[in-house]
């Protein structure tokens, strides 16, 4: 049997598959956290429900919400460290939502 061969062989080609997170798929993705209760409270799984997208997994889901998660707890670059403390969540994200955003599941 080839590494290619048995029952897992698709699930495992569709997880590396890359992926190019667009404005509006990102869209997407935002509008479902934000139904889920926002991205301490979504799961992968319920984003990849709501989304419905054809060819989005589990993975891209995972891989992307913790990104998202992690840009919540970027600190500002301003001189004041107390200023990331004191600003809504969703300013700190405002840097995803801008056409320059765009990364591949393989950067990763």
């Amino acid at each position: 049997m080839g590494s290619n061969d048995g029952p897992n062989s698709k699930a495992n080609l569709a997880a590396r598959q890359r992926l190019r997170w667009t404005d509006e798929l990102h869209e997407q993705f935002v509008e479902a956290v934000t139904q889920l209760g926002g991205p301490d409270r979504a799961t992968p799984k319920g984003v990849l429900r709501i989304m419905g997208t054809p060819g989005l997994t589990i993975y891209h889901v995972k891989s992307h919400l913790q990104k998202y998660r992690l840009a919540k707890y970027i600190p500002d670059s301003s001189a004041d460290g107390n200023k990331a403390d004191n600003k809504d969540p969703g300013d700190s994200l405002a840097g995803l939502d801008g056409s320059s955003y765009v990364y591949t599941y393989s950067q990763l």
